[in-house]
């Protein structure tokens, strides 16, 4: 619209700002279109971003060795993690009515609380792996 002033009116002040939007429109709101993806191979966790579903980012890989315990968020196991200044890293959609798990970790920076929402299979076969570590309720 502002492309179509410029012309009308032979003012560049609208092509300034129709640049200047279309920018801001582009490169500075995000886009709200992602998803991640949990890959599990060989006990390593890799947790990718998918972006209107045509860009993979990948933003963390995990060695699930190094998992002390993988539970619901509401589950009381995490409380001691909670109460201390633990890092959090949230690979989860935050919709309402689905409950993510909490994967507790422990890297090579400390303790991490990773947030994924896993399906359950995704449960079921990190649970053959681990089975004392996973815990459902």
């Amino acid at each position: 619209m502002l492309f179509f002033l410029t012309f009308i009116t032979g003012s560049t002040l609208f092509l300034i700002g129709g640049t200047l939007l279309g920018i801001v429109g582009i490169f500075v709101i995000p886009n709200p279109d992602y998803e991640f993806e949990y890959l599990l191979l060989n006990k390593e966790l890799s947790v990718d971003k998918i972006i209107a579903k045509s860009k993979r980012k990948s933003l963390a890989s995990y060695d699930l060795n190094k998992m002390e315990i993988m539970c619901p968020l509401n589950s009381h196991e995490l409380d001691r993690y909670r109460n201390n200044n633990t890092k959090v890293k949230n690979f989860s959609s935050d919709k309402e009515g689905i409950t993510p798990y909490v994967i507790v970790y422990h890297g090579e920076n400390g303790d991490e609380l990773v947030y994924v929402e896993p399906d359950e299979r995704f449960i079921s076969a990190v649970k053959n792996l681990f089975p004392r570590k996973v815990l459902e309720y």
